[in-house]
């Protein structure tokens, strides 16, 4: 069964703002089609049914990574998003559009591989592509699960899936499924908050080994850059060390998200 939502973006000031032709104001998104999670655990269901909670629970793990000075040279519309995760039981939602989603044909073979371990990657390219992001906290991994829908063209919607948590020694943990995982590394460039990959991961029997760099998508760098007020650009792009750009994906987003 597939569920319809409709997602409207409303300049809360009610003033008409010139973004440009590329930048033009969604006033109201097309309505999606979107695909209920597969129910893989308490933590994969349907995001929609939980009430939207722009306001959760008080959680410094970002801020204490990051360090007091860059922290609070963040743009002060960043830092509310990742220091307050989500209520249990609640749910975070943004909306937007990913001007491009583009694949090498050595990224388009890392995301099929990586199938088989879980959903970590887009395996398809497109343009235009309408996207929700869905927050929830994962008790389990104890972290914030992000659920990207992606809807492309030809009626294709499909699901990245990932968990964020702290990991020892002062570092971030993003766990993909399986078992495998990436040390992030957070930083502050000009105001917007950067995720770099340091490492991939995997464990086994409760031991953690490192993957070699050749046998990975390549160094993952996410881009968190506010725009304007309740509306943000994320990029993501992936450098192999031998193939060079495997994987990048660009777009805007609101912040302020209502259901209908």
């Amino acid at each position: 069964m597939f569920d319809f939502i409709i997602y409207f973006c409303k300049d809360r000031n009610n003033r008409n703002r010139s973004l440009g032709s590329r930048h033009k104001e969604i006033l109201i998104m097309k309505a999606q089609r979107v695909r209920r999670f597969p129910p893989q655990s308490d933590i994969r269901n349907p995001c929609k049914k939980l009430p939207i909670s722009p306001f959760g629970v008080s959680d410094t793990g970002y801020r204490d990574i990051l360090g007091e000075a860059a922290w609070a040279r963040l743009n002060p519309e960043i830092r509310p998003r990742f220091s307050i995760r989500p209520a249990a039981g609640q749910c975070v939602r943004y909306a937007g559009v990913m001007d491009r989603v583009e694949l090498s044909w050595m990224g388009w073979f890392f995301a099929q591989a990586c199938r088989l371990i879980g959903t970590p990657l887009a395996p398809y390219r497109g343009k235009n592509v309408h996207m929700q992001i869905e927050l929830i906290w994962d008790q389990k991994l104890n972290g914030v699960a992000w659920n990207r829908i992606y809807h492309f063209r030809a009626g294709r919607a499909f699901t990245v899936r990932s968990t964020k948590s702290r990991g020892g020694c002062g570092e971030l943990i993003e766990h993909i499924g399986c078992g495998f995982s990436m040390r992030l590394k957070l930083s502050e460039n000009h105001g917007n908050l950067v995720f770099t990959s340091t490492a991939y991961l995997l464990s086994i029997a409760g031991r953690t080994m490192r993957i070699p760099a050749l046998l990975t998508p390549g160094v993952t760098t996410v881009t968190h850059e506010q725009i304007e007020r309740d509306r943000f650009r994320f990029s993501l792009a992936v450098d192999h060390p031998l193939l060079g750009r495997t994987i990048f994906q660009d777009g805007e987003f609101y912040s302020d998200v209502s259901e209908r």
